[in-house]
């Protein structure tokens, strides 16, 4: 029974750091600033195990992120003149 276990344990952390890369790959594509890396960190009974996934390592968003406007299209598109306090 300690082998299954283990093997789950091992299949969950694996699946759950992909997740986390893909989540974190996804926020980079909305947001260029956002370093372009990502890093985990894993922390368990056996210790503490860090990864690095460069950016040409992580998955591609572009076909799949609709387009958005801008905050300064969406500023330009509402009032063409100058608000008037």
């Amino acid at each position: 029974m300690y082998f299954v276990d283990e093997i789950f344990s091992l299949i969950i952390c694996y699946y759950l750091q992909q997740l986390v890369v893909k989540a974190v790959s996804l926020a980079i594509a909305r947001d260029g600033a956002s370093g372009g890396v990502v890093r985990t960190v894993t922390i368990n009974s056996e210790g503490v195990t860090r990864k690095f996934y460069p950016g040409d390592q992580l998955p591609l968003w572009h076909e799949e992120l609709e387009p958005k406007n801008s905050l300064l299209d969406v500023l330009n598109a509402s009032s063409p003149e100058p608000m008037n306090i």
